[in-house]
């Protein structure tokens, strides 16, 4: 695949690659709206403070794992087109309630559940692999996956231009921030008709069971506990600044502690009964 070929745009699988790099562009467009409208933020609402911004930022990845996983079992039943599709249109109603809330309570819930739309790299690399062969994969995905990583980019670059100057006022940011969930909601609904699961139907072939990792042996058990340490490390350092910050009470983090550990415990309890059965 060269250069030029990213051109012929009446080339089916060509369509494809530029619909999903779009799509990937506004979701990390929308994932990092935040940082360049923070002191815009900061100047219009006297109850927020940088702490508050930093710890927004934690949140704003700390379900990014999780919801890759989650999404990859997803993608392997329903297939990226309508995966992507819901994605974006759900993450455009959180950007909506991060824009208007009132409280840095909604700020935070709203900004931990947006951190699912950096699950939007992981459709994007599935949908471009179902449309182009092995043999010119690899510059697909690359291209794909590098323009949607600008989108963060270009949301600091554009986004205090478009807060400032378009809208203008204290309130500038909110609505900036809600124009970019207002775009990826509508293209959100139009890729779900623009686009199929590759070039033909049977291109997408649903497994017959859905899930995360398979776990065969014992060391695969271990490697499975090793690679649960840093989702559940991050969503534990969140609960810790949550609690530090007065978000929640004591009683309250030591119950998301205690159901970390029934997630582990159960998640391992499983693969160990179904090694023991094999």
């Amino acid at each position: 695949m060269q250069v030029s070929d990213l051109f012929r745009f009446k080339n089916a699988e060509i369509k494809a690659l530029h619909l999903t790099w779009i799509a990937s562009f506004m979701s990390f467009y929308v994932w990092f709206n935040m940082a360049p409208l923070a002191i815009s933020m900061l100047a219009s609402v006297d109850w927020l403070t940088r702490d508050d911004i930093r710890l927004f930022a934690i949140a704003n990845v700390a379900l990014t794992i999780p919801a890759r996983i989650i999404v990859g079992m997803a993608l392997d039943r329903y297939g990226p087109r309508r995966v992507f599709s819901v994605l974006m249109m759900l993450m455009a109603n959180s950007t909506w309630v991060f824009a208007f809330g009132d409280s840095r309570e909604v700020l935070f819930m709203s900004r931990l559940v947006l951190s699912s739309i950096g699950a939007s790299f992981v459709v994007t690399i599935h949908m471009i692999a179902l449309w182009f062969p092995a043999r010119s994969i690899g510059f697909a995905e690359g291209f794909g996956a590098g323009w949607g990583n600008f989108g963060s980019a270009a949301a600091a670059m554009t986004l205090p231009t478009i807060a400032l100057h378009m809208y203008g006022g204290e309130e500038g940011w909110r609505w900036a921030m809600a124009t970019s969930g207002a775009v990826i909601a509508a293209y959100g609904l139009f890729y779900w008709f623009a686009i199929t699961d590759g070039p033909t139907r049977d291109t997408h072939k649903k497994p017959r069971k859905a899930s995360a990792l398979e776990v065969s042996s014992w060391r695969d058990l271990v490697m499975l506990c090793i690679l649960t340490v840093p989702m559940v490390g991050i969503l534990s350092i969140l609960v810790y600044r949550v609690q530090l910050m007065g978000y929640i009470d004591g009683i309250t983090a030591a119950f998301c502690y205690f159901a970390f550990a029934v997630i582990v415990a159960g998640r391992s309890g499983r693969r160990s009964a179904s090694i023991c059965r094999s």
